[in-house]
């Protein structure tokens, strides 16, 4: 049973930000069984039952319950979750509330695309967050290999925690030398394309994007740096129509990435 593991007089002898950690773990705990379909409507009307008392005990208000569908089950338990994450100062995570599972992953993309060569190089990134989320995004976008220049990569947990499972499958090409990793990558019949925005560059959506192609994403801060452009055969941006003229390297990565893609296959 999902009982909670508190009385009212050991509950209210906790701090406030106590009372709402130990709420998380026992809804977060629960929230992986719903999530997991292996909870019964009685299952989850006995924790409702359970929380709105606890509720109680600190005068707080208390939320609807939903009447049926799992969906709107998921939707309470992940909103009370987050209202004490909230209160206890953390941070607002989706990807903290399940295990680190496979379940909802398929076994084969839904859109089998052409056999399109592309690979995205890394020039000295330096947040492993972004890193990870760049690998996932290889993946849902079919892209199987990331080079990775003056950059750490799946052995970090940093990476594994946003990569969620994808770098498991994604191969990883590290190099000391990303300049010369490019020349050779150019013999091989691959176009270089950085993404930058600097005087020349070409819209994405406008780009004649390639059949074979090297996207390299620079520093947080600097860029691409200065031994790795002259290396470049194209340089391409995304429009900004805010006062900002960049995004974060990740969705920046992202936004190209399926550009490149969805164009090249129109095309073919």
């Amino acid at each position: 049973m999902d009982t909670f593991g508190f009385t009212q007089k050991k509950f209210l002898s906790l701090s406030e930000k106590n009372r709402h950690r130990h709420l998380i773990a026992w809804l977060s705990s629960f929230y992986q069984k719903l999530a997991t379909n292996r909870v019964k409507r009685a299952g989850f009307d006995y924790v409702c039952s359970q929380y709105e008392v606890i509720l109680k005990w600190t005068n707080s208000p208390l939320p609807q319950r939903p009447h049926k569908g799992t969906r709107s089950q998921i939707e309470y338990i992940s909103n009370a979750i987050h209202l004490h994450r909230k209160a206890s100062g953390l941070i607002l995570r989706d990807d903290t509330l399940l295990e680190p599972i496979t379940f909802r992953d398929r076994a084969a993309p839904a859109v089998q695309l052409p056999d399109i060569q592309y690979q995205v190089a890394l020039d000295g990134l330096r947040s492993l967050f972004n890193v990870g989320s760049i690998f996932r995004t290889c993946d849902a976008a079919g892209v199987r290999s990331v080079i990775l220049g003056n950059t750490l990569g799946k052995e970090d947990p940093r990476v594994q925690k946003t990569a969620m499972g994808a770098q498991e499958w994604i191969v990883q090409e590290k190099t000391s030398d990303l300049a010369q990793t490019l020349v050779k990558k150019k013999e091989q019949g691959f176009r270089i394309i950085g993404m930058e925005t600097v005087p020349g560059s070409v819209p994405c959506h406008e780009y004649a994007w390639p059949s074979k192609g090297v996207l390299v994403c620079g520093n947080e801060e600097y860029g691409i740096s200065s031994h790795v452009m002259p290396v470049l055969d194209d340089i391409v941006h995304i429009p900004m129509f805010g006062k900002k003229n960049s995004l974060n390297v990740a969705n920046a990565v992202a936004t190209v990435i399926f550009q490149a893609i969805f164009s090249f296959t129109r095309e073919n």
